[in-house]
């Protein structure tokens, strides 16, 4: 029969089930309905022993399964361990049991690293299906061999005999063009194409003006106002504050955040002279607009005007590009996003496959927007339009800053290693399939490069990493020119620096640490 293949507790379910069906059926015609009750509450008994007993065969099946493994696993051991030797005396010599106990060990420590390896490849499968690793690793094949052929190349122009040239008059009369300065200028120059030489730099000295040490948390982002009058300063305690640069005091303070703040960048205000407009980035995804407004009494208020919320990813990064009007935002979600001002409208929006956004430059004159992020590329987008224009190859390390100089023919790129990278950006060879290479790599700081700053007029570059240095480079140079510490000499252990700006009109440079230090230097 048919109910053989079932256990007397699912016959006795499916018969109280189908009485309580039938008698709710009689119920129906009679309002009597205590006797489909009293089945249906049989019948939900039975099922919660069926439940108990279907657990506690299906752990029993286990048991056996189990056991039924191990034994398996036995007799393939006694069929791995080999034949004991037979002895040619005719007493039998007994073997001892500790070279089986030995083996037994052994087999275990085997199944133990058998077992660890398959679970090291299956996180590696985990990490490789999780990760975008295809592209990197076509792209460092592609730079692979990139520097493949131009290493053939200059074998090829070292092999070659010199050609004799006319003997020229010599150019060492002048004192200020040695030798070793020609050639350190006319190797990899990071100057402009129409210069012949970069001038011998000045070696500036710098002397400390104030020291602000208002903030609780790291001070992740600086911006100075238009008119050089003020100071923002973005931190992880999730206050935005001002600052007079012109005293050093503290103006006032906005909780901005829900989470601590990434970013800060001023806005052109296009109202009146005492008003100064703010976005701020944070961990919590959103950007906020802010108005602030000077008072009779010179006093100044924050007031939060509008709230972007188009981001599903940490905002790392803020830009403002002038011509045309729009902000250029980049997230973890990454994406690189342009926003209309002074409304706030989202513009576009542009796709990163390789990984979240870190870092983002603008460059409005050529129409640039330049993106990296923990993949090591560095992205060109267009400027209005949001479409990938090109690649600097040449770097695979993370990048935690970007800068492009003032006219707009050198970016730099801080990675985590602690180098710099510096490219010459050429808009002919963006779209080019032999992307631009690296000019020149400045072994910088001992950590991570947490902020790269260009001056306006000397192309002067300014870093801060996290080994508490801030140094100073010039064109010419490969190395910095000047360095300054953002503690105190006697400091076994300099903060790291998180943050940079640099007011031309008063020639300030200020440095913001991951103890919440904000240092304002002037140039002398």
């Amino acid at each position: 029969m048919v109910f053989k293949q079932f256990h007397w507790l699912e016959v006795a379910e499916f018969l109280t089930l189908g009485i309580a069906v039938v008698c709710l059926f009689v119920a129906i015609a009679t309002d009597i309905i205590i006797l489909p009750l009293g089945f249906l509450t049989l019948a939900l008994i039975f099922n919660a022993l069926n439940r108990i007993r279907g657990q506690y065969v299906s752990r029993q099946r286990l048991a056996n399964a189990v056991k039924q493994l191990k034994r398996q696993i036995s007799q393939e051991i006694q069929e791995i361990t080999p034949p004991e030797p037979v002895s040619p005396s005719p007493t039998p010599v007994q073997t001892p049991t500790p070279p089986q106990d030995t083996d037994s060990r052994g087999m275990g420590q085997l199944k133990e690293k058998v077992f660890i390896i398959e679970q090291s490849l299956n996180s590696v499968i985990q990490y490789l299906n999780t990760q975008v690793l295809p592209e990197r690793i076509e792209q460092l094949e592609k730079s692979s061999a990139q520097l493949s052929q131009t290493l053939r190349e200059l074998t090829k122009e070292v092999d070659q005999p010199p050609i004799s040239e006319p003997e020229t008059p010599p150019i060492a009369s002048d004192p200020s063009l040695s030798i070793n300065s020609i050639s350190t200028a006319t190797k990899l120059p990071i100057v402009s194409a129409t210069s012949a030489f970069s001038p011998s730099p000045s070696i500036p000295e710098w002397d400390i003006l104030y020291t602000l040490a208002d903030h609780t948390d790291a001070v992740v982002s600086l911006a100075i106002s238009p008119d050089g009058q003020w100071l923002a300063s973005a931190s992880w305690d999730q206050n935005l504050r001002i600052w007079d640069l012109s005293t050093g005091s503290h103006k006032t303070n906005v909780i901005a955040h829900s989470q601590g703040l990434l970013t800060v960048v001023f806005l052109p205000s296009q109202e009146h002279t005492s008003h100064y407009q703010l976005a701020t980035g944070s961990f919590d995804q959103t950007i906020k607009l802010w108005l602030g407004e000077i008072n009779e009494s010179e006093e100044m208020t924050l007031n939060l005007r509008q709230t972007l919320t188009h981001h599903i990813g940490s905002v790392h990064g803020l830009a403002l590009s002038k011509e045309p009007l729009l902000l250029i935002s980049g997230s973890y979600d990454q994406t690189v996003k342009q926003w209309l001002l002074p409304h706030g409208e989202m513009h576009c929006s542009s796709y990163d496959p390789l990984g979240a956004v870190y870092a983002i430059a603008v460059d409005a004159p050529q129409g640039l927007i330049a993106s990296a992020g923990g993949d090591g590329r560095v992205t060109l987008w267009q400027l209005d339009t949001g479409e990938q224009i090109g690649f600097l190859a040449g770097n695979v390390s993370s990048v935690e800053s970007l800068a492009i100089s003032a006219d707009g023919q050198t970016l730099a790129a801080g990675c985590v290693d602690g180098s710099i990278k510096v490219w010459q950006l050429d808009p002919t060879r963006f779209g080019a399939g032999r992307p631009l290479q690296p000019v020149r790599v400045l072994n910088a700081h001992s950590g991570q490069v947490k902020a790269l700053l260009f001056s306006q007029e000397e192309q002067i570059l300014f870093s801060g990493g996290a080994d508490g240095y801030l140094k100073i480079w010039h064109p010419s140079r490969r190395e910095a020119i000047a360095c300054l510490i953002m503690g105190n000499t006697d400091q076994p252990r300099q903060p790291g620096i998180l943050s940079l700006a640099f007011c031309e009109d008063h020639q300030l440079l200020i440095a913001g640490s991951a103890d919440g230090m904000i240092k304002i230097w002037r140039r002398l």
